[in-house]
C-alpha cells in the first residue's frame, strides 16, 4: 500500500472543507425555507380563520 504524500492530505482536506461549506449552505437555506413555510401559514390560519396545521394528538 503505497504511503501518500502531504500534496494529497492537502488536497483531501481542501476538497472536505469544500463540501463542508456547501452542505452548511444547503442547511441554511433549508433552515430559511422551513421558517418561511411556517411563517406563510400562520399568516394563512390568521387571514382565514381556519387551522391548517395538523394537530398531535398522544393517544
Amino acid at each position: 500500500m503505497p504511503s501518500r504524500s502531504k500534496k494529497d492530505y492537502r488536497e483531501e482536506n481542501a476538497q472536505l472543507k469544500k463540501r463542508i461549506k456547501e452542505l452548511e449552505k444547503a442547511l441554511s437555506f433549508s433552515r430559511l425555507e422551513t421558517e418561511a413555510r411556517d411563517l406563510l401559514i400562520t399568516r394563512a390560519e390568521e387571514c382565514f380563520d381556519i387551522p391548517i396545521r395538523k394537530k398531535s394528538r398522544a393517544k
